[in-house]
């Protein structure tokens, strides 16, 4: 079991598996604890606290982001037994795992429940009872059960480069769209008439909709609910809620993918994660295409609140390594499948 720097695990915490956790600094682990990775693994980021009780089984992995908190009694279920047979009992039919995680900063009232198959956004709060059954974006306050948006933690009526996570069709301030202009430009070049496309992170659908200008047939995927729902009906789009990290698609379905300005957002697991989803379901001879902010300094610490990690060139090209001929050009990326 990897242990970071004063951190502190109670002896009345249980743990299974030790071998597949690994614990960042500053982390306190309260008593009744269960860490249950079974096959999977549980990451705990820096700064985090996990209090009483609360129980986690990760079959299908488990991240917690840097500053997370999270109240007695809670629970995060990675894993779900099929029921489909009757002849079969439950415990005996297949067991399997998508994945939990929490981006960072996120607060989990008390006996919050979270399960399999959900991305909380950085930031996002969950009250005490939520059982939360979906991903859900970053700074919202989410309760009930099943859990709904009840609250931004950001008022929507002014965009905030610094603290939004994407580009508003309606609200963006006028000097930030000719960046965003230039992401359309370059994706652009690398469409065919033939191919099919799939664009991650597509948000309200803006580039969605110039890239489905030049292609045969481009599916949007979005975490965010509602900026699927204002991509469908503001273009006709077809986008999915869905996470990047597990893409409900067959292998080799797309001919490139598009990724703008997303990897900045992610966890570096989830972003390996995510590069290993494009790579599978690209077809040979496929490209990613995209684009996040290139560091030039040593100092990791991102430039705005919902960035999470921003990537030199030389790790860019690390996390691309399943791919070949990788092209950096300033901020924008291309990369091809063997």
């Amino acid at each position: 079991m990897q242990i970071g720097r004063n951190s502190f695990i109670s002896p009345q915490a249980i743990i299974e598996q030790p071998e597949n956790i690994a614990v960042g600094d500053h982390v306190q682990i309260k008593a009744g604890v269960v860490l249950r990775p079974e096959t999977g693994f549980i990451v705990i980021g820096h700064h985090v606290v996990i209090n009483h009780y609360t129980v986690i089984h990760a079959k299908g992995g488990v991240e917690i982001g840097d500053w997370c908190v999270i109240a007695p009694h809670c629970g995060l279920f990675a894993q779900n037994h099929s029921f489909d047979s009757l002849e079969v009992p439950i415990t005996k039919q297949p067991n399997v795992g998508r994945g939990i995680t929490l981006m960072g900063d996120n607060w989990l009232g008390a006996g919050a429940i979270i399960l399999d198959g959900v991305t909380l956004g950085k930031g996002t709060v969950v009250g005490a009872g939520a059982v939360v059954t979906k991903p859900f974006p970053m700074a919202k306050v989410v309760a009930g059960n099943p859990a709904r948006i009840i609250k931004d933690r950001v008022p929507q009526e002014k965009w905030d480069f610094h603290k939004s996570e994407r580009c508003s069709v309606t609200g963006t301030p006028e000097e930030f769209w000719p960046y965003i202009n230039q992401r359309a430009e370059f994706g652009k070049k690398y469409l065919k008439p033939m191919d099919v496309v799939l664009d991650l992170g597509c948000g309200e659908g803006y580039l969605t909709d110039i890239f489905r200008k030049t292609c045969r047939h481009i599916v949007g995927i979005d975490y965010d609910e509602n900026a699927v729902r204002l991509a469908q009906e503001r273009y006709g789009l077809e986008c999915h809620h869905m996470v990047c990290t597990d893409l409900q698609f067959e292998a080799e379905s797309f001919d490139k993918v598009t990724c703008f300005e997303l990897l900045e957002h992610l966890t570096r697991l989830q972003a390996k994660k995510t590069v290993a989803e494009i790579h599978r379901v690209l077809k040979r001879g496929g490209l990613l295409i995209g684009s996040t902010p290139i560091r030039v300094t040593p100092d990791p610490a991102p430039s705005t609140y919902s960035h999470i990690y921003e990537y030199t060139a030389p790790e860019l090209r690390v996390l691309l390594k399943s791919f070949s001929h990788i092209e950096i050009c300033g901020d924008f990326f291309v990369a091809a499948k063997v």
